[in-house]
């Protein structure tokens, strides 16, 4: 007779004012264990005579991804470079612009004789990009 166990998912228990509590969802392939989004956009000031900014123009924003964790034994990640990334986890919305397109940008996986599998992503979320192309 073979026994299996299953992991236990261990709750958190809160007392008084808390924050949110983990990463809500795995992304296809692999376990989640760390998750950050960087907002950035470009900017360009508009100058009096005297060099006093009176205007300014933000432009170009985006949104970098990184996300870290393990390759899932079954049905692991497989994404390509510069294909479009669906997220598990929504975008938190800092942006000014909604919807555009996640693009893969980089991925790095890990091997080491006493460790699971490891792998990194990094994507940039495009606010309005709207359609992959071909060259």
């Amino acid at each position: 007779m073979q026994l299996t166990s299953r992991p236990q998912q261990m709750s958190a228990t809160f007392i008084g004012t808390t924050g949110n509590w983990g990463i809500p969802n795995d992304q296809a392939g692999i376990l989640i264990t760390d998750l950050s989004f960087d907002y950035s956009n470009q900017e360009k000031p508009v100058l009096n005579k005297s060099g006093e900014i009176i205007g300014l123009s933000l432009y170009q924003e985006k949104v970098e991804i990184k996300l870290s964790g393990l390759v899932a034994k079954t049905s692991s990640f497989s994404g390509k470079i510069g294909a479009a990334l669906a997220l598990a986890n929504a975008i938190p919305a800092h942006l000014q612009q909604t919807g555009g397109m996640t693009v893969l940008m980089q991925v790095s996986r890990s091997l080491n004789n006493e460790d699971f599998e490891k792998i990194d992503l990094t994507a940039t979320h495009y606010p309005f990009l709207a359609a992959v192309g071909s060259a």
